[in-house]
């Protein structure tokens, strides 16, 4: 039974005189209006709901829309500044769901804690709307959700006949194509593939994050090569770093010039810009095979 339902009743009781008190009630949380987020994921849903002023101090990695990027940084995932946490006072802070030691001296000082931890993307989304509910804009988290699922379904039913397989690559250095990382099975990214009609070359691979072979990558030839990056990214450099990929010059993907660098955070962090990765995965990969059914 709820929470609401338990108070409805007990005013029913009270106004019947036969409501008894087993104990001290427990006020609700206050909406939080210090927040400290130190996760890029979360800050970028709190930006999304419109609660920047809110927002007091945010993690290193964490990047801001125009006009916030003086929030204070205080860390990140494997060196969050305690004390300087606490200087700021915050009534919410938003840890990872792995920072034990951030999250113990937070409960030490009462400071409340919310845990963020990766997962698929619909478990991203109900965190996004329970995140929403936390600090007061459920209606704001609900409605971007609604967005995101909506964008899915038009994606899916306009997706590829023919499912090309897709090498997705992350943090590689221009030049070089024997160190780098790509994704498993339960990246957020090999899903938003699969929503755009591809298959991810590693799906199998049951990791969210992998470094995988040369020999692998070619034994396992890829059609479609999608290489993320930062924003900002320069056209001298997608130059640069499609050049590269000539190296492995027998890919079907090589061959056929299938080879997109994209250069925008939000193919990086699963957050409230996750219909933005999806159209743009849906454009890639949609041209494979076009567009009809």
């Amino acid at each position: 039974m709820n929470r609401f339902l338990i108070a409805t009743l007990c005013v029913v009781s009270l106004a019947l005189g036969s409501c008894t008190s087993h104990g001290p009630s427990t006020p609700a949380p206050q909406i939080p209006q210090r927040i400290i987020s130190v996760v890029p994921s979360a800050t970028e849903m709190l930006f999304a709901f419109g609660l920047a002023d809110r927002v007091i101090a945010v993690g290193d990695y964490d990047e801001l829309p125009p006009g916030y990027e003086g929030k204070p940084r205080i860390g990140g995932l494997l060196n969050p500044n305690i004390e300087k946490i606490i200087e700021y006072k915050p009534d919410l802070v938003i840890t990872y769901g792995s920072q034990d030691i951030l999250r113990d001296r937070m409960k030490e000082l009462g400071i409340r804690i919310y845990p963020f931890t990766h997962g698929s993307i619909s478990q991203t989304l109900d965190y996004m709307v329970a995140l929403g509910q936390t600090v007061g804009a459920e209606g704001k988290a609900r409605e971007i959700e609604h967005r995101i699922r909506t964008t899915f379904d038009e994606i899916r039913m306009h997706a590829p006949a023919s499912h090309p397989k897709v090498l997705l690559v992350h943090n590689r250095g221009v030049g070089a194509l024997g160190s780098f990382y790509s994704v498993g099975g339960t990246a957020f990214q090999n899903e938003l593939i699969e929503i755009a009609g591809g298959v991810n070359i590693f799906g199998d691979v049951d990791k969210e994050v992998m470094e995988p072979s040369v020999e692998a990558i070619m034994k396992r030839a890829p059609e479609v090569i999608i290489e993320t990056l930062p924003s900002g990214v320069s056209d001298q450099e997608i130059q640069r770093r499609t050049s590269d990929w000539n190296k492995l010059a027998k890919l079907p993907a090589v061959i056929n010039r299938r080879v997109f660098i994209i250069g925008e955070d939000y193919m990086l962090v699963p957050g409230p810009r996750l219909d933005l990765a999806a159209k743009k995965f849906a454009e890639v990969i949609g041209a494979f095979g076009g567009n009809e059914k």
